[in-house]
């Protein structure tokens, strides 16, 4: 008598346990993205284009991006004024914006490792051999 009462008493217990179990909630919170911002004045710089730059040296240099690879975003910011990446001219004024995220400056280097060697030309490419944008 005594071993078929605990025998119950245990089948009861793990039922009851496991139903409490099964009804446990879990909450998560899935953050929110963060509103996408236009940068202000303080996070826009300028630079104005010298004989022989190109946007490659321009983003390594330690006051814009620091990395060279980052120079699609400077040509994305500016595309009103660049129309080829391989050709910018001597006094062209460009905004650098010191704003971006992880993932702009992830795609940034995605793109720069995935452009083609330069390949020397004196117009601008009607089609670039990438979709920047």
């Amino acid at each position: 008598m005594k071993k078929s009462f605990l025998f119950i008493f245990t089948l009861f217990l793990g039922s009851v346990l496991m139903v409490s179990c099964g009804t446990k909630r879990v909450e998560t919170q899935v953050p929110k993205e963060a509103p996408t911002e236009e940068p202000t004045p303080d996070q826009i710089l300028h630079y104005t284009v010298k004989p022989h730059d190109t946007l490659w040296d321009i983003a390594g240099r330690s006051t814009m991006y620091g990395d060279s690879f980052q120079w699609p975003l400077i040509f994305k910011t500016n595309r009103d004024k660049i129309q080829d990446p391989d050709l910018i001219y001597p006094q062209q004024d460009f905004e650098i914006h010191k704003t971006i995220s992880a993932d702009e400056m992830k795609n940034a280097r995605h793109l720069s490792s995935e452009t083609g060697p330069y390949k020397k030309h004196a117009k601008p490419r009607a089609k670039l051999p990438i979709d920047y944008f």
